[in-house]
């Protein structure tokens, strides 16, 4: 029996995971009934919370997405901030706040109310955030590929968790690294972020930097929750799906079964040219 794995990937979401331990694997999937996602996202850049509503899609069908018009989002912090987002008046399914700005060590409460019911999560954001103290790039130990290099001090006795975005010339990797600490607690770390070799996903070819590129990586602080849920969802893209152990859907941390996540997170990003 088939694991049922919905096909609820919008931009963000629709990103092959880069690993140490690569694989190519065949994916038998079912189809399953459409279900809301929720991605929503708040950083320390002084920008307001941004969240996305669509429903999912399966793997049988086209790669288009229904957004999820008229529903009441609200946000709240520990420090007695709250406010509900507004729709844009120009694409449908995208919310926005105003007032409550993302503040390291603050945990923020997001609450959508949508199809007569409330789905609700909660993120903190990591506090003290970890400085990304440099950028650079390697050639790979197989196939002579250019690699993105991220270097920092991960602060001790503390649990941290990572996660990095890559674009190149401006566009978007599509590829997501996930990492924590449980293996370099209060080291110095050199994070590679190897680039999947004939991703079919990657039809710009944006994993393949060359010369004269503009290399730009955020990362990211994000809590044990929004790690979970990447980590799992890292599971289902690299594991036989049909295998007891692997998750039907990614860990959200909303309640109410839907798709997605909320991450409150530090960004800090740094852009580099490649030699």
């Amino acid at each position: 029996m088939y694991k049922k794995i919905t096909r609820y990937f919008t931009p963000l979401l629709a990103l092959a995971f880069l690993t140490a331990c690569e694989k190519v694997i065949d994916l038998n999937l079912q189809t399953t009934t459409s279900q809301l996602v929720i991605e929503g996202n708040l950083a320390d850049d002084s920008r307001p919370c941004q969240v996305t509503l669509n429903r999912s899609a399966n793997y049988t069908d086209t790669n288009n997405f229904q957004a999820v018009s008229g529903a009441t989002i609200t946000l709240t912090d520990n420090a007695g901030g709250r406010e509900t987002l507004r729709e844009s008046a120009t694409a449908p399914g995208q919310y926005a706040g105003a007032t409550v700005l993302g503040v390291p060590g603050r945990t923020y409460t997001l609450r959508v109310e949508t199809g007569g019911a409330a789905y609700v999560a909660t993120s903190t954001l990591p506090a003290p955030v970890v400085p990304f103290d440099r950028l650079s790039t390697q050639f790979s130990a197989v196939g002579n590929r250019i690699q993105a290099v991220v270097e920092f001090n991960d602060p001790a006795g503390q649990p941290n968790s990572y996660l990095y975005r890559q674009y190149r010339n401006g566009r978007l990797n599509p590829a997501i690294f996930a990492q924590n600490d449980q293996f370099n607690d209060g080291k110095k770390v050199t994070q590679v972020l190897r680039s999947q070799g004939g991703n079919t996903s990657d039809p710009n070819d944006l994993n393949k930097l060359v010369s004269g590129d503009s290399l730009r990586v955020e990362m990211q602080n994000i809590d044990a929750g929004v790690y979970e849920y990447f980590r799992t969802l890292n599971l289902i893209l690299t594991t036989n799906p049909a295998a007891a152990t692997t998750p039907a859907n990614p860990k959200s941390n909303f309640s109410g079964g839907v798709l997605g996540y909320f991450s409150a997170h530090s960004r800090r990003v740094r852009t580099i040219k490649v030699p």
